[in-house]
């Protein structure tokens, strides 16, 4: 089911009693999310809308609130995050576990229990995982495509009477790496910026619009590699005044030398290869893009030599930039 066929559902008025949402695409969970809290009335959701994190609350909370009829309401709807409880390190009592087996037999008819399980990985080997995707229905929110996430931002903006150049539409796609959570949120600010011509054109987007650290990585790995020593450089010092720590811009630049040596072992479309590796598919298009330039052999080397700095980033107190620098300068690249 996705969210149209939710909403579809919450038309008719033929609503299932447990719902698991799954997927990796922030702005979808929200909206499903609100979806679900729109079937209460304003009014009525301090007594009949209720949300659990269960990193922090408990199971037993969420099971008493589920077993308990609507408050002067038609229905109750709970909302559970993180419910951690199915993952192979998530532990219940006993008698935890089966209260929740029976709610599962035997819900509240008026009650709407929605398990937010997004990104976790579940193990389907425990009974109480089973039982629950099996009696509930399933909505997958997948990460969207590159051509789903900018029509959807494209539709987004002729609902304000907007528009996008073409090529701004391409450089908000580069610089948030296709991710339609992060164009979404960048919107606001772009929409105030051209609000007397209603016109979102390059300048605007270069201007307002960071670049991700994926996104300067890549930029980081191609000057590497097309041996543009400067830009390099430049690229590297820019992210460590920005605050970015130099592990971590380490083990990003480990991250995008291992995705292209795997990309260029791997063959099929960029949304396989991209489920295949965990991997959005515009990165694996941006790969394939890139390969065409590199060798084999010096790919390795930059592999290498960033699991090299790392080594000494964590054993010695080198400067990071002038092991960056030295790195960078090697004949082998």
């Amino acid at each position: 089911m996705n969210l149209q066929q939710l909403q579809q559902n919450i038309d008719n008025n033929a609503l299932a009693n447990f719902y698991v949402v799954i997927g990796d695409e922030e702005a979808l969970i929200q909206r499903a999310q609100s979806a679900f809290k729109q079937l209460i009335s304003v009014a009525d959701q301090d007594m009949n809308y209720s949300q659990f994190n269960l990193t922090n609350q408990s199971l037993d909370d969420v099971i008493s609130d589920a077993m308990s009829m609507p408050f002067f309401g038609d229905r109750r709807v709970i909302i559970v995050q993180n419910p951690e409880f199915l993952t192979p390190k998530g532990k219940l009592t006993e008698h935890t576990q089966a209260q929740f087996l029976q709610l599962l037999e035997r819900p509240v008819a008026e009650n709407v229990v929605v398990l937010f399980i997004n990104d976790l990985k579940v193990d389907k080997r425990k009974k109480i995982t089973k039982q629950l995707l099996k009696v509930a229905e399933h909505i997958e929110l997948p990460a969207l495509t590159e051509k789903q996430a900018q029509q959807a931002i494209m539709q987004q903006l002729n609902q304000r009477a907007y528009k996008i150049d073409q090529d701004a539409l391409q450089e908000l796609t580069l610089r948030t790496n296709a991710h339609f959570t992060t164009m979404q949120n960048e919107l606001p600010k772009l929409i105030a910026y051209t609000v007397a011509s209603k016109r979102i054109n390059l300048a605007a987007v270069t201007g307002l619009v960071p670049k991700t650290l994926t996104s300067n990585v890549f930029d980081l790995v191609d000057a590497v590699m097309t041996r543009k020593i400067k830009s390099a450089l430049m690229i590297y010092r820019d992210l460590l005044q920005n605050g970015e720590v130099a592990l971590r811009i380490n083990a990003v630049l480990t991250g995008q030398f291992r995705l292209l040596i795997q990309v260029a072992g791997l063959s099929g479309t960029e949304q396989e290869i991209g489920r295949q590796l965990g991997v959005h598919p515009y990165r694996v298009k941006l790969a394939k893009q890139a390969l065409k330039k590199y060798t084999a052999k010096a790919l390795r080397s930059g592999y290498l030599g960033m699991v090299d700095i790392e080594v000494q980033l964590k054993s010695t107190a080198q400067d990071p930039e002038l092991l960056f620098e030295r790195f960078i300068l090697n004949d082998t690249m």
